[in-house]
C-alpha cells in the first residue's frame, strides 16, 4: 500500500506572510504539536490526513519530523519498495518546504539539507545552507541558537563533502560574525586544514577548540586535531596532542594512517609502538593499527619492513585478514620474492581467511611480477570474482614478460565477458612493448587508444619514456616527453625521476638543470625519489657540489638518497669522504646494503686504500649482516688488480664462490692490462673467452696488450678470431655540450665539420705546452709505426679534439670544460689535459669508462689513480 500513499496530493499550507517591521510570533508550545506516528509516509492516507488535521506548519516541526523520516528510509535500507516511496514523497516535502516558507528556518534547513544529500544532491543541500546563512547575515529574526545551529552544520557539510577550502572559509567567516563553533564543527574544520594543507589555520582552529573546552569534551576533536599536526608533516605535535589529550584508540589510528599513507612510515611504526607500550588496554594496537603501518610499507618501498611487521601481528595473536594480505602481498610483488609469495598463499588457504576481489588480484599481480604466469593464470581461473584490475594485473604481466600474443588474448576475452578494457589495461601493454625494446608498437598503441576515443594519461607517457630509459635510449624518453607536454599531460613525480636517470646516462648537465628548475616550480623536488634522482644526475653529470647540497637540504636521507650520494662521491675519487658518509649512515640508524659495499669499494679504488677495501669486505657479514654480492666481489678483485696485487687477486676469485662469474675476470683482465702482466692477463682472457664468447672488449684489450708487447702475430689472430665470429667493436667517441648543441667525435665517425680548426688550435696548444715540460707518450700508440707517426695519432684522440672545441667556442666564459668519453683516457690525453688546464687556467672535468677527472692548475682529482 506504500506505493498508493506517495500518490496522494499534499495539501495547500497555510499562506505564510512575511512581516518585515514585526517580530514573529513565539512558536506554540510543543504540546499543541501533533508529532506524526512512526513511518507515517509508509501508511495509505495517512500523510494527507495528518498534514490537514495539524496546525504546526507554523514552527515547522512536524515538517521536520517528516523530512527525518524520508531521510532515515533512505539510508541503507535494503527494501527497495520503502526506498522508492521515500524518493518519491521527497521532492513533496521540499516543496512543501519552499512553499512553506521554512526552507530558511534553521531546523527545517538542517533536515532538509540531510535529505538532498541522501538523495545525491549534495551541491543543492550546501547552496541551500549557504543561502540560510546568508539570509540571517541580512538581518533577519533569529536568535544566536539558530544561527549556530545553521553555520555548524554548513561547515560539517562542506567538510563531509571534501571542500577543504570552503569549509575552512566557513569556519572563519562563522567565527568572524561571532557565531560559537560546536565541537562536531571543529572537528571538520581540524579535518578540512589537515587534508587543505594549512596547518596556520588549523592552529587557529586549535586555539579555538581549546578555549571552548572542545578539545577534551568532544570524543571526535583530538583524533582530527592531531590527524590535522600528522597531515602537515608535523608529527610531533600529533604525539604530544595523543598523549596529553588522553586520546581514544581511533584518534592514534588515525594519526597511524595519515603517517603511512604521507610516507612517514617511521613514525607510523613509532606511534604504534608507544600504543603497546602505553601500558593503556584499551590502546594495544589493533589489527587496523598494523594494517595502515603495512599499507604504508606497501606504498613507499619500506617492502622488507613489511615482513616484519607481520610478525610483530602474529606475535601479538592478530591473524592477518585480506587487508594485510593485499598489502603483504604488493611487498612480496615489488621484491619479486616468489618463496615469501607462496607461503603467504599457504597461510591464506591455511587460516581460511574470506577471499574477496582484492586479495585474488594481490595474488596474481605477485605470481605475475615473480615472473609465474602460469601461477597467476591457475589464481585467475580459480576466482570467482574478478574486476577489472584483476584483468589488468594479468595482461600486464603477460605483456611485461612479451607474450604480447597472451595479452591481446586477455584484451579480447575481456570483451566477450562485457568488461570494456580501460586506460590502464592499454597502459600494461604499453609499458610491456616500451621494456621489451618495441618502442615504435607502443607509441602505435597509444595512437589506437586515442583513435577509440580514450584519452592517453600520465602512466601512458611515463611507461613509454621509462621503458626507452631502461634500453638505454634516453634520446628518444626526451622526444616522448616533448610529445606528451603536446598532448597537455602534466609529468609526475615518476616521470621526472626516469627523465632525471636520463639525464644522468647522457651526463645531460644543462637538460638536467632545466628538469631540476621545472621540479622546483611544481615542488617535486620534496619528493625523496625526485630528491634521489637529482643527487644521481648531478654527481653522473660532473657537479658533485649541487648534489651534495641536495643531499644535506634532505631532512632525513633514507638508505637510497645514501647510496646515491656514497656512489656519487665515489665516482668522483673522493674516497676519504665517501668513507666518513659511509659512518654517517651507520650511526643515524641506516643498516647499509650490498649496493652500499660496492659504492664503498669503488671509493676505496679510487684512492688506492688497499687496506680499507679489505677490512670493509671482511666485516661486510659479520659486522654489518650482509652477505656479500657477486658486485661486491668484483669491486675487490677490481680494487687488488689495479693497485697491481694482481696474484693475491686470482687467489681471491679462485677461493670466492663465484669464479665462474665473467666480472671478476673481466676486473682481473684490466688490472693485468694496466701493469702489463701478460701471463695472468692470457689466464683470464681464456677463461673469458670460453665465458662470454661474444664479447668484443675482452678480445681487444688483449690486442691492446700483445700489441704493447711488440706480439703482433698473435694481435693479428685475436682479430681474426674476432672477425670471423663477427664480433662488433665499440668504437671510441667523446662529446661536449656547447650551449644547446652536442658534438661527438668519433675514432670511425664521420668528421666534425670544424676539424680543420680544432687541429690547427690543438697544434697551436701542443706547442706552448711543450715548452712546460709536455712530452707525448707514445706508448699509448701500439702500431708499428715510427715515433713521429705515433705522435699524429695521438693528436687524433676524440678527448683531445673535445678538450680543443671547447676551449676556442667558450673563450668568453669561465666555466669548466665538460667532456664524456665511452673508454678509458689514455696516458698521453691525461698529461696533455694537465698542461692545458695549467696554460690555459681553465678547469677540465672529464668522465672516462671509470670515474671523474677534474683537471685544475695541472693537476688531476684522481692523483694519476685510475
Amino acid at each position: 500500500m506504500a506505493a498508493q500513499a506517495i500518490s496522494l496530493s499534499l495539501p495547500t499550507p497555510p499562506t505564510h506572510h512575511h512581516h518585515h517591521h514585526h517580530a514573529k510570533p513565539p512558536p506554540p508550545p510543543l504540546r499543541q504539536a501533533h508529532s506524526p506516528p512512526p513511518h507515517l509516509l509508509l501508511k495509505a492516507g495517512s500523510l494527507a490526513e495528518a498534514l490537514r488535521g495539524v496546525d504546526s506548519f507554523r514552527d515547522g516541526r512536524l515538517l521536520v519530523s517528516l523530512l527525518r523520516q524520508c531521510a532515515e528510509l533512505l539510508h541503507g535500507d535494503e527494501d527497495t519498495e520503502r526506498i522508492s516511496a521515500a524518493r518519491r514523497v521527497a521532492p513533496q516535502l521540499h516543496s512543501l518546504a519552499v512553499r512553506a516558507g521554512h526552507a530558511r528556518d534553521p531546523r527545517v534547513a538542517c533536515a532538509l539539507a540531510d535529505l538532498l544529500v541522501r538523495l545525491g544532491r549534495g551541491a543543492s543541500a550546501r547552496r541551500l545552507l549557504e543561502e540560510a546563512t546568508a539570509v540571517e547575515e541580512e538581518g533577519e529574526d533569529g536568535d544566536e541558537e539558530e544561527d549556530s545551529v545553521l553555520w555548524n552544520k554548513r561547515v560539517a557539510m562542506l567538510a563531509e563533502a571534501e571542500e577543504w577550502g570552503d569549509a575552512i572559509a566557513a569556519f572563519g567567516e562563522m567565527r568572524a560574525r561571532g557565531v560559537a563553533p560546536d565541537g562536531y564543527a571543529c572537528a571538520r574544520a581540524l579535518h578540512a586544514c589537515g587534508r587543505a594543507g594549512a596547518p596556520r589555520e588549523g592552529q587557529a582552529v586549535h586555539a579555538h577548540a581549546a578555549k571552548a573546552g572542545h578539545v577534551a569534551a568532544h570524543p571526535l576533536v583530538p583524533g582530527f586535531l592531531a590527524g590535522m599536526y600528522a597531515e602537515s608533516a608535523d608529527v610531533g605535535a600529533a604525539r604530544r596532542v595523543l598523549e596529553t589529550e588522553d586520546a581514544p584508540p581511533v584518534a592514534w589510528n588515525v594519526v597511524v594512517a595519515c603517517c603511512a599513507r604521507l610516507g612517514l612510515v617511521d613514525d607510523a611504526l613509532d606511534l604504534a609502538e608507544r600504543m603497546a607500550r602505553s601500558g593503556r588496554l584499551e590502546l594495544e594496537p589493533s589489527l587496523a593499527t598494523w594494517n595502515a603501518v603495512l599499507s604504508g610499507c606497501a606504498r613507499n618501498g619500506r617492502d622488507r619492513e613489511a615482513f616484519g611487521v607481520v610478525r610483530i601481528m602474529l606475535d601479538q595473536g592478530l591473524q592477518p585478514d585480506s587487508s594485510s594480505m593485499s598489502s603483504l602481498l604488493k611487498s612480496v610483488a615489488s621484491l619479486g620474492l616468489l618463496a615469501h609469495g607462496m607461503e603467504a598463499h599457504g597461510f591464506f588457504l591455511r587460516n581460511q581467511l574470506e577471499p574477496d576481489v582484492y586479495t585474488g588480484t594481490a595474488f596474481v599481480d605477485m605470481y605475475a611480477k615473480c615472473g609465474h604466469l602460469e601461477y597467476a593464470q591457475k589464481v585467475f581461473d580459480t576466482l570467482e570474482l574478478r574486476n577489472i584490475t584483476t584483468w589488468n594485473s594479468l595482461v600486464a604481466g603477460y605483456a611485461n614478460a612479451g607474450q604480447f600474443d597472451h595479452a591481446l588474448d586477455l584484451v579480447e576475452e575481456m570483451k566477450r565477458n562485457r568488461l570494456d578494457p580501460d586506460v590502464t589495461t592499454w597502459n600494461g601493454l604499453i609499458n610491456g612493448y616500451s621494456v621489451n625494446g618495441k618502442s615504435s608498437q607502443a607509441v602505435l598503441l597509444l595512437r589506437q587508444i586515442k583513435a577509440i576515443g580514450l584519452t592517453p594519461n600520465v602512466v601512458s607517457w611515463t611507461s613509454l619514456i621509462s621503458g626507452s630509459c631502461n634500453n638505454g635510449d634516453y634520446e628518444d624518453s626526451f622526444y616522448f616527453f616533448n610529445e606528451m607536454q603536446k598532448d597537455h599531460v602534466q609529468p609526475s613525480v615518476v616521470t621526472m625521476s626516469v627523465l632525471l636517470r636520463a639525464c644522468a646516462g647522457l651526463a645531460l648537465l644543462k637538460k638536467g638543470k632545466e628538469l631540476h628548475c621545472f621540479a622546483l616550480r611544481r615542488a617535486y623536488d620534496r619528493d625523496m625519489v625526485v630528491g634521489t634522482a637529482l643527487i644521481d644526475m648531478y654527481s653522473k653529470s660532473g657537479n658533485l657540489a649541487s648534489a651534495q647540497r641536495i643531499f644535506e637540504r634532505i631532512q632525513e636521507n633514507n638508505l637510497v638518497s645514501s647510496n646515491a650520494m656514497l656512489t656519487g662521491l665515489a665516482a668522483h675519487g673522493q674516497g676519504h669522504e665517501a668513507i666518513a658518509l659511509f659512518h654517517d649512515m651507520c650511526n643515524s640508524g641506516l643498516k647499509p646494503d650490498s649496493i652500499t659495499f660496492t659504492a664503498l669499494l669503488t671509493a676505496c679504488r679510487s684512492m688506492d686504500l688497499v687496506t680499507e677495501g679489505w677490512e670493509y669486505f671482511d666485516t661486510m657479514e659479520s659486522r654489518y649482516g650482509v652477505t656479500p654480492t657477486v658486485e661486491n666481489y668484483a669491486c675487490m678483485v677490481d680494487l687488488l688488480a689495479r693497485c697491481g696485487y694482481l696474484d693475491e687477486a686470482m687467489d681471491f676469485i679462485n677461493k670466492s664462490p663465484f669464479k665462474s662469474v665473467s666480472s671478476l675476470w673481466g676486473a682481473l683482465l684490466t688490472g693485468c692490462t694496466l701493469h702489463g702482466n701478460l701471463a695472468l692477463a692470457e689466464a683470464a682472457a681464456r677463461k673469458l673467452f670460453k665465458l662470454e664468447p661474444y664479447n668484443s672488449a675482452n678480445y681487444l684489450q688483449m690486442v691492446s696488450l700483445y700489441e704493447h708487447e711488440q706480439m703482433f702475430d698473435e694481435a693479428e689472430s685475436l682479430k681474426y678470431a674476432m672477425k670471423a665470429r663477427a664480433l662488433d667493436t665499440r668504437p671510441g667517441w667523446s662529446w661536449i655540450q656547447i650551449e644547446q648543441s652536442i658534438h661527438v667525435f668519433e675514432v670511425e665517425g664521420k668528421p666534425h665539420p670544424d676539424t680543420a680548426e680544432i687541429y690547427e688550435e690543438l697544434i697551436r696548444l701542443v706547442f706552448q705546452i711543450r715548452k712546460s715540460g709536455y712530452v707525448p707518450d707514445t706508448s699509448c700508440i701500439v702500431y708499428n709505426v715510427p715515433e713521429e707517426e705515433k705522435e699524429k695519432l695521438l693528436l687524433s684522440h676524440t678527448e683531445k679534439l673535445a678538450i680543443t672545441y671547447g676551449l676556442i667556442h667558450s673563450d668568453a666564459s669561465r666555466v669548466p670544460i665538460r667532456v664524456i668519453k665511452n673508454t678509458r683516457m689514455c696516458n698521453d690525453c691525461h698529461e696533455l689535459a694537465k698542461h692545458i688546464s695549467a696554460l690555459c687556467a681553465r678547469q677540465i672535468i672529464l668522465r672516462d669508462a671509470d670515474r671523474f677527472h677534474y683537471f685544475t692548475d695541472g693537476k688531476c682529482s684522481c692523483n694519476n689513480c685510475w
